[in-house]
């Protein structure tokens, strides 16, 4: 009887232990919290945050609010791995982002404009090699690269497509905090659905 009770204590209390998904699952809504807590911060506080480099926050102002692609253009600050969305003048959000890696991928500093937009868009260069069914046979791969048997190429999904400087261009994309694509310029789905919506073709981008 005593081991019984003992056994079911000890599974009980096993139960009640944190897996590491639950540690992601609420960094995810701290980091969430966090975000909507820093809606009435100024922009000068919320840069002057000592995680401001790695942190994964949104910024956003009282120009979001206002829609004029004439007037809006983005930095991207390639140090900081962060964006900045500027409407008529004004800094309307402040987001991270992920360049291009330093090996030969670097994302190209200057003033570019954009010019072709698609809500969905998929890679010519960079991608999987799938079967008949669609299943991936061999994934990270370039279009150049020798297929196997029976597969044919399928490039990386890009929505949000904005292409501003030769094959580059800015897309929703795995944000790390580091520059590691291709030399395009990820950035999360909600800021860049965000940009889709206040940019236009013509729209400037200033990498630097």
């Amino acid at each position: 009887m005593y081991r019984l009770i003992a056994l079911t204590l000890l599974l009980l209390t096993a139960a009640c232990q944190p897996t590491p998904e639950d540690f992601f699952r609420a960094g995810d809504r701290l980091e969430e919290e966090a975000r909507h807590k820093r809606v009435s911060r100024t922009f000068e506080a919320f840069i002057a945050s000592p995680n401001y480099r790695n942190s994964r926050d949104y910024w956003r102002g009282a120009a979001i609010e206002q829609y004029n692609p004439a007037e809006s253009y983005v930095e991207i600050l390639l140090e900081e791995q962060r964006g900045r969305l500027y409407i008529n003048g004004q800094i309307a959000m402040d987001f991270p982002v992920c360049s291009g890696s330093i090996d030969g991928h670097e994302t190209p500093k200057g003033t570019f404009r954009i010019s072709e937009k698609k809500s969905e868009h998929r890679s010519s260069l960079y991608g999987s090699f799938v079967d008949a069914q669609g299943n991936v046979v061999k994934s990270k791969v370039h279009s150049s690269d020798r297929k196997p048997a029976g597969t044919r190429f399928e490039g990386t999904l890009m929505p949000y497509w904005m292409r501003f400087n030769g094959a580059i261009g800015m897309h929703t994309g795995v944000i790390l905090r580091e520059g590691v694509s291709h030399g395009c310029v990820r950035v999360p789905e909600e800021a860049c659905s965000i940009l889709f919506d206040k940019l236009a073709v013509g729209s400037k981008v200033i990498v630097k």
